[in-house]
C-alpha cells in the first residue's frame, strides 16, 4: 500500500508544469502567458475552465495592459467574448459600390482578354521568333541507319512502368541480306517478324531508363544480325513458322466480320409485342376490290 501511494506521488511530481495551473500563481507574468499558450496547444479540446488558471492569468494584467474584466471575458467566452469587447458584428458588413454601368459585361471582358493574349503572341511572332533563325540547321534525313526507335512517354506519369518502354523497328529489305541470310533472320526473329510489312519489331521495358532500354535493344539487334550473316548453319532445313502470324491475322479478320455479321437472336424476338399494322385507305380499297 505504501509502495503504491509513493508511486502515485512520484508520478504527480513528474507532471509537466503546464498541466498544473495551481503552481502558476507565484510565477512571473511572462512565464504564465507561455504556460497558458503551451497548455492551449497541447491540451486542445481537453482544456476546461480552471479557477487557478484564471487567477494566474489575471496577474498578467500588469504586463499586457488588459483589464481583469477583459481577461475574464476572453477566458470564459473565447471568440464570442472578443467580438463583444470589440463591439464587432457577426454579420458581414461588406458594402460594395453601386454599379455605375461603366464596365463591360463579363462575356465582353473575356473577349477583350482573349484579344489581348492574341496581340501578345503576335508581338512574339513579329519581334522574338525571327531571332531563332540563327539556330537554324539543315535537315539531313538518315539514309544509312534503317533502325527506328519508338519511345513511349506518358506526360505527368514519371513512375508509370510503361513510361520507359522502347520499341525497335526495322525493315528486312533495308538490311542488304541475301536469300539465305534473310531466311535465317526470319527463323531467329520468330513471332516478332511481320510477313505483311516485312518488318521486325522488338520491344523492351526491363530498365528504368529509356536510354538503357534503347541501348540493350541495339545490342540485341546487332547480335541477331551477326548470327543471320553467319551461314555456318543456314537453317535451310528449318521451315518458316507462320502459325502465330496467320492466327493473329485471322483473328483480326474474324473480328471485322463479327462486327458486321451480328444477327438478332431468334429467341429474343417477341412478335406479340410488335406494333400492330394499321390499315390505310388503300388497304381497305384493295380488300374491297378483291372481295368482289
Amino acid at each position: 500500500m505504501f509502495r503504491r501511494a509513493f508511486s502515485n506521488s512520484a508520478k504527480s511530481l513528474q507532471k509537466p508544469l503546464y498541466t498544473t495551473p495551481s503552481k502558476w500563481l507565484d510565477l512571473p507574468p511572462q512565464q504564465i502567458l507561455d504556460l497558458y499558450k503551451e497548455r492551449s496547444v497541447k491540451m486542445l479540446g481537453k482544456n476546461k475552465y480552471d479557477e487557478d488558471e484564471l487567477k494566474a492569468l489575471l496577474k498578467t494584467s500588469s504586463l499586457t495592459g488588459i483589464s481583469g474584466y477583459e481577461i475574464t471575458r476572453l477566458y470564459t467566452k473565447g471568440e464570442v467574448g472578443a467580438f463583444e469587447l470589440s463591439n464587432a458584428n457577426y454579420e458581414d458588413n461588406y458594402n460594395p459600390e453601386k454599379f455605375q454601368y461603366d464596365e463591360y459585361p463579363e462575356n465582353a471582358q473575356q473577349i477583350i482578354r482573349d484579344h489581348r493574349d492574341q496581340r501578345e503572341y503576335n508581338r512574339i511572332a513579329a519581334y522574338e521568333m525571327p531571332h531563332l533563325a540563327k539556330y537554324r540547321q539543315e535537315y539531313k534525313p538518315a539514309t544509312n541507319s534503317p533502325l527506328k526507335f519508338k519511345f513511349i512517354n506518358y506526360l505527368g506519369e514519371s513512375e508509370f512502368k510503361a513510361n520507359h518502354k522502347v520499341s525497335l523497328l526495322v525493315k528486312l529489305s533495308d538490311l542488304g541480306l541475301n536469300e539465305k541470310q534473310q531466311h535465317k533472320f526470319k527463323v531467329l526473329s520468330g513471332t516478332r517478324y511481320n510477313y505483311d510489312t516485312d518488318e521486325i519489331k522488338i520491344s523492351l521495358n526491363k530498365h528504368n531508363s529509356s536510354t538503357a532500354n534503347a541501348k540493350e535493344l541495339s545490342v540485341i539487334f546487332q547480335n541477331l544480325l551477326r548470327e543471320s550473316k553467319d551461314l555456318t548453319d543456314d537453317f535451310s532445313d528449318i521451315p518458316l513458322d507462320k502459325r502465330f502470324f496467320n492466327k493473329q491475322k485471322s483473328n483480326e479478320h474474324n473480328k471485322k466480320l463479327a462486327r458486321y455479321n451480328l444477327k438478332f437472336p431468334e429467341e429474343w424476338k417477341k412478335p406479340e409485342n410488335a406494333p400492330k399494322k394499321v390499315k390505310t385507305v388503300l388497304d381497305l380499297v384493295e380488300e374491297n376490290e378483291s372481295s368482289k
